[in-house]
């Protein structure tokens, strides 16, 4: 009778080499359909109670929310995407932590766009923001710990993207304390709730930006260590 050939048992190595080679398209896979069913839910609210026409300080407000929520899923899954590719690591807590608790904040924000009055919706993107801040200082963290990432560090500038999450955290929830206060009329509720969609695709512009310049300087790295 043969004897079957036992397989060579796999090595800590490789073990951490198929770890960290499969992470980073579980990331942006598991990133991809959380985000994706927040943008699928805030369509359902938008077919089911969202009114957007006729046209009045009310259905613009409306818009205005309901296009910061969609670009805000934009700029989240572009981020989170983007930096989940430049990794290979084994996986942390955090690392889940972040990619869940991200599409829990917009299925919060879903349920108060177009909600009168607009002072909770506001409060809701104060926290996001901070939030967002939070897991981007976590990131540069990370990117300061792996010496291969080095070119990757322009990234973690405070005077880059993460300015906008800055600037935006106070401004939200001073804007929410006004609204709450009644100091914020509706035109101006209007002008506030149609800032973020712009400052979201700006934030993308941004990081992109500055994720292509790192990727140049990797690559212009790798040619001068090879002459």
């Amino acid at each position: 009778m043969r004897q079957r050939r036992r397989a060579n048992p796999e090595t800590h190595e490789q073990l951490e080499h198929r770890i960290r080679e499969q992470f980073p398209a579980l990331y942006i896979t598991l990133v991809s359909v959380l985000i994706g069913l927040a943008l699928a839910d805030l369509v359902a609210d938008a077919r089911a109670r969202m009114e957007l026409w006729p046209l009045t300080l009310d259905t613009l407000r409306t818009w205005g929310e309901l296009t910061a929520n969609l670009f805000s899923a934009l700029s989240a899954w572009v981020i989170y995407a983007h930096l989940g590719i430049s990794r290979r690591r084994i996986p942390a807590f955090a690392d889940s932590l972040i990619a869940f608790t991200l599409p829990l904040f917009l299925l919060i924000l879903n349920s108060y766009v177009g909600v009168t009055p607009m002072w909770k919706w506001l409060y809701f993107a104060s926290a996001f923001l901070a939030f967002s801040l939070a897991t981007t200082l976590w990131n540069f963290h990370i990117l300061r710990l792996e010496t291969e990432l080095a070119s990757f560090r322009r990234l973690g500038r405070l005077t880059g993207y993460p300015m906008i999450f800055i600037t935006g955290i106070p401004f939200y929830a001073m804007a929410g304390w006004a609204d709450q206060s009644g100091y914020l009329p509706p035109l101006l509720e209007t002008l506030v709730a149609w800032i973020p969609a712009p400052s979201a695709l700006f934030t993308c512009f941004i990081f992109l930006r500055e994720w292509r310049t790192a990727i140049d300087d990797a690559r212009h790295a790798d040619e001068s260590n090879r002459r």
